[in-house]
């Protein structure tokens, strides 16, 4: 064991980056007892190994080199995982008590007592259960490195940690998921829990922007996989294409406003030449004419549009924002000039096997414009 001791010591030392002159500064110690503990020639004391395990953010069993110690935190954690599924809340608290005092630094453990108690809380809606889950919940973070669980992130935690603020104390929780709304991804949530806490301004201005990141999701979806889906050449999958290059048509029209013509207009335009593309490509040059005739006739009425802007909230159905926001695409201001610019853009892989079909849909459009 004293082997082993020596060793782990040298190497978790090493794995962080420390010197020995850095160690012994940590541990208030000198350095020629880092090096005698490295050499093998002295072991530290029990409360100079504790510390040196949570140093390293590793456990004890860990530090003293037990081979056994990786099975016995694995079984731990099932054992408890598997009384929680049981609703045996008792006997997990049990069983992770003992498991915190053998591995009070070890994240596999922190996580699942962690766990544990916030699924008492939300069964038995006990006070103490929600503190021990939050507290529980940040120590793990302290030990997110030792993690190899690539389904659990700081982001997982923190959402648990929101949730469990989310009755008692919603400002906390309202917080916590602020800090993690990567691009938005709390947004539903977030408006939740200011309707239930009669921030409706707040609510409406949240939502509005969390419907218009939808959309934006939602467009470049139908752009993208109706492309994939065209790209075979095959007459099922370019059927499939149209479809989707119908559902973002719908979609664009439901979130303009119905007495103009703006900004989502524009991009309807786009999804109109993708489907008479689509169309040509399948040999339905009569209903190409339709589908690009519509696409000019809106381009058109856009240029000409005084609500043809950027700005979001004069086109947006549903915008309830008293703030400002706006949108710029690659097309430029012009919806007729964007077109046109997507006629003069070379084939890539996507758009190689269809690129031919896409003639037909250009000399139509520059036929409706020389008229």
């Amino acid at each position: 064991m004293q082997l082993k001791v020596s060793d782990n010591i040298k190497r978790y030392r090493k794995d962080m980056g420390l010197t020995q002159e850095e160690l012994a500064e940590a541990m208030g110690v000198t350095i020629g007892a880092v090096s005698k503990w490295e050499n093998g020639n002295n072991i530290p004391d029990i409360t100079t190994l504790m510390d040196l395990a949570n140093l390293y953010n590793i456990s004890m069993d860990e530090l003293l080199g037990y081979d056994k110690s990786s099975k016995n935190i694995d079984a731990l954690d099932q054992k408890i995982d598997d009384l929680c599924d049981q609703h045996r809340f008792e006997e997990a608290v049990s069983e992770a008590n003992a498991a915190l005092a053998r591995y009070p630094h070890t994240f596999k453990i922190l996580f699942r007592c962690a766990r544990l108690y916030f699924y008492k809380y939300i069964e038995e809606d006990n006070e103490k259960d929600r503190e021990s889950a939050i507290d529980l919940m940040n120590k793990s973070m302290e030990y997110l490195s030792q993690n190899t669980d690539p389904e659990i992130t700081e982001y997982t935690i923190r959402i648990y940690i929101a949730e469990l603020h989310r009755e008692k104390d919603p400002e906390k929780a309202l917080s916590e998921l602020k800090n993690i709304n990567y691009n938005g991804c709390n947004d539903a949530t977030i408006t939740k829990i200011l309707l239930d806490t009669g921030k409706r301004d707040d609510c409406l201005d949240v939502g509005s922007t969390a419907f218009l990141r939808c959309f934006s999701t939602i467009y470049q979806l139908v752009m993208n996989v109706s492309l994939a889906m065209a790209s075979t050449g095959k007459k099922k999958d370019i059927e499939k294409a149209i479809e989707l290059a119908d559902f973002g048509i719908t979609i664009s029209n439901q979130y303009s406003k119905q007495d103009s013509v703006g900004y989502f207009h524009k991009l309807g335009t786009i999804l109109l030449i993708l489907k008479a593309w689509w169309l040509s490509c399948l040999g339905d040059f009569d209903t190409m004419k339709t589908c690009t005739r519509e696409a000019y006739e809106l381009a058109v009425r856009y240029d000409n549009s005084e609500d043809a802007t950027s700005d979001l909230s004069k086109s947006f159905r549903f915008y309830y924002s008293k703030n400002k926001s706006s949108a710029f695409d690659s097309l430029g201001t012009s919806a007729v000039a964007g077109i046109e610019s997507i006629f003069s853009q070379k084939p890539d892989l996507a758009t190689k096997k269809n690129y031919k079909h896409m003639g037909p849909v250009i000399d139509y459009w520059y036929s409706l414009k020389d008229q």
